[in-house]
């Protein structure tokens, strides 16, 4: 019997779990003056690239589970119905990679969404996302490239289309300082978190 596919969003949220952790402890120390604002910013940098790279990976996880069949495979709450019959995960993912590639891009996640359309029917679960969820996940990458790229065209598209319009401080202006930033005050919530929280939501959503 195909195993249930929510442990998958449990794992992540576990993940999540000990990166806010380390995030906490470093902003403790950071407030005691123990760490520099460039170090914490550089922990934000890598935590945030974990993140997202945690989720890319949940995605393949999930997406190849459920495409194969019987025992092997994941089952889901969502009536997912794969169009091809597949026994075996390496076969699974010969087929969702193109010719000569090495891996799939899971983000932006368009491209999940075109590998769904073309191998689920419906594109079950993966298109029962909210627009509201998929544009959060799109910010999330654009600040993912922003710091993995550091180039000027990464930053200005970071500056466009994540800023846009919202005012923020001099210190808020790069990826590292917007996600330190505070959402909310009362409770204390930084745009970290928020992001964190969102994603394991969406795992939680698709991982039923």
């Amino acid at each position: 019997m195909a195993r249930p596919c929510s442990p998958l969003a449990d794992a992540l949220a576990s993940r999540f779990r000990s990166i806010e952790r380390t995030r906490s402890r470093v902003e403790s120390l950071a407030s005691a003056g123990h760490v520099s604002v460039r170090a914490t910013e550089q922990v934000y940098e890598g935590l945030f690239l974990n993140t997202v790279t945690g989720f890319e990976s949940f995605l393949e996880t999930l997406f190849i589970g459920l495409l194969v069949g019987g025992s092997n495979g994941l089952r889901s709450k969502h009536d997912v119905r794969a169009r091809i019959l597949v026994r075996s995960h390496g076969i699974a993912r010969e087929i969702v990679l193109a010719p000569r590639q090495k891996y799939v891009d899971w983000l932006p996640y368009d491209k999940t969404l075109d590998q769904a359309e073309r191998l689920f029917q419906g594109s079950r679960p993966f298109s029962l996302v909210s627009d509201p969820q998929t544009q959060l996940l799109d910010k999330a990458v654009k600040i993912r490239n922003a710091i993995a790229h550091k180039s000027r065209h990464s930053l200005s598209i970071f500056e466009r289309f994540v800023i846009g319009n919202t005012p923020v401080g001099p210190r808020e202006s790069t990826p590292a300082g917007y996600l330190r930033g505070l959402l909310m005050a009362a409770p204390p919530r930084t745009r970290f978190e928020d992001y964190a929280s969102s994603l394991a939501a969406m795992a939680r959503l698709l991982a039923k």
